[in-house]
């Protein structure tokens, strides 16, 4: 006979309590914990943010259209 259910063990990115599973859900604990003496790098620069991006089809041309009223006739 086999077993008649299916037992599901995780031991991986799922698992809360494991050191993968802790880097997987960025978080820490007693499998990960915070290191106080390494540093966060160096600091940022300021860079202000960039100008808002031109639209490649946006170039302030006009197209006049002419609708045929034998059309909606």
């Amino acid at each position: 006979m086999g077993m008649p259910w299916i037992l599901v063990f995780y031991c991986g990115r799922g698992d809360r309590k494991t050191k993968r599973g802790k880097r997987f859900s960025h978080s820490y604990g007693n499998a990960r914990p915070r290191n106080k003496k390494k540093g966060t790098g160096p600091a940022r620069l300021y860079a202000p943010p960039a100008p808002p991006r031109k639209d490649q089809f946006e170039d302030g041309e006009i197209i006049a259209i002419e609708i045929d009223d034998d059309i909606m006739e």
